[in-house]
């Protein structure tokens, strides 16, 4: 997560965010709120929720899921532009930082659309397999620990159906991945995930400079 998009300096972030968001009120309440918090930079910057939405409208996506909740401004981006009868399931290990969720999901009017599930993401995504989920998703939203990022790609490979997108969060993780001094285990992951997708035959693959580096695979 990243609050906003980090290679740009001010000036150019604060025109990027007056000419690129059209944030809902209930998005622009939430997004206020969390930033007041001491872990508000952990937000996705304005930007990248809009593009996640413009995404997820663009495949006429109904059904979604979400790795990585934090205050629930990327859960309520998709869920936004689902239709009325879709869902995102929603995945975190903890409601810590979910008590501005609800009343921004229910000032929306998207909360019916949101199935939030706490516990571990990996059990998670095992359950909807076992429930006979497979290949009825059609956008999947990774932004969690960078060690399971690949295991919830996977998951999501087999969750999504054919032309179904996984967009994938802190591919530059800050630009610890250009710096080859930088040996911790997040950022080993990262790099080994960027390595991987831009030889995965299973999809087409793009990643660009927005926030802080969004991996998009589109499934073959």
């Amino acid at each position: 997560m990243s609050s906003k998009s980090t290679h740009l300096g001010t000036d150019m972030q604060q025109w990027l965010s007056a000419h690129a968001c059209r944030p809902s009120t209930a998005m622009r309440a939430l997004c206020d709120a969390t930033l007041q918090l001491e872990d508000g930079e952990m937000l996705t910057s304005p930007e990248q929720l809009q593009f996640l939405a413009f995404l997820a409208a663009s495949i006429g996506a109904t059904n979604a899921i979400e790795i990585g909740v934090f205050t629930g401004a990327s859960a309520l981006a998709i869920a936004e532009v689902l239709p009325d009868d879709g869902t995102i399931v929603a995945c975190d290990v903890t409601t810590d930082y979910l008590s501005s969720t609800d009343p921004a999901w229910e000032q929306a009017g998207v909360a019916h659309k949101i199935d939030l599930r706490i516990g571990p993401a990996l059990d998670t995504l095992q359950s909807l397999l076992d429930a006979n989920k497979a290949n009825t998703f059609d956008f999947m939203y990774i932004d969690a620990d960078k060690t399971n990022s690949k295991n919830y790609y996977e998951f999501g490979l087999k969750l999504l159906s054919q032309g179904g997108i996984i967009a994938i969060d802190n591919m530059f993780y800050s630009g610890k991945v250009a710096d080859m001094t930088c040996d911790d285990a997040n950022t080993l992951a990262t790099r080994e995930l960027a390595a991987f997708l831009i030889n995965d035959d299973r999809i087409d693959y793009s990643l660009i400079p927005i926030g802080d580096g969004l991996a998009l695979a589109r499934i073959l």
